[in-house]
């Protein structure tokens, strides 16, 4: 196998200087919120509490499948582990930690940038909505 030199003329790769992508994407129609998510270079850490529940858990999931999320804790009173378990078997880059019980939920908001919160009282019986 022979190993070879690029041309000397070829042209190297560039990034776009930051203010450029900002222009490009504003030109394009992209919002100014939205335009500075797509130029974030870190990954975000996201706590979802009352993950265990039927909101939290696609609500876990479509974070997971988020690719700005590099960090997701999933955080309730009872049964996350396992959801946690779950929802880390899909394949993105984010990685997924579960946390159960009041001792744990220090532990699950450390350092997070966005919490979602879609946790609830359990109705009892004889309450309505």
């Amino acid at each position: 196998v022979s190993k070879s030199k690029p041309p000397r003329n070829s042209p190297t790769p560039q990034t776009l200087p930051r203010h450029t992508m900002a222009a490009l994407l504003r030109a394009a129609g992209v919002s100014r919120t939205a335009s500075k998510a797509m130029q974030q270079t870190r990954g975000y850490k996201v706590a979802v509490l009352g993950a265990a529940g039927g909101i939290g858990q696609p609500c876990g999931l479509l974070m997971k499948m988020n690719p700005l999320v590099t960090e997701l804790s999933l955080y309730d009173i009872a049964g996350t582990p396992g959801v946690a378990a779950d929802v880390s078997h899909i394949n993105t880059a984010a990685q997924v930690k579960g946390f159960a019980g009041d001792a744990e939920l220090g532990a699950a908001l450390k350092d997070c940038d966005v919490v979602i919160i879609p946790a609830g009282v359990p109705r009892k019986p004889g309450m309505t909505r």
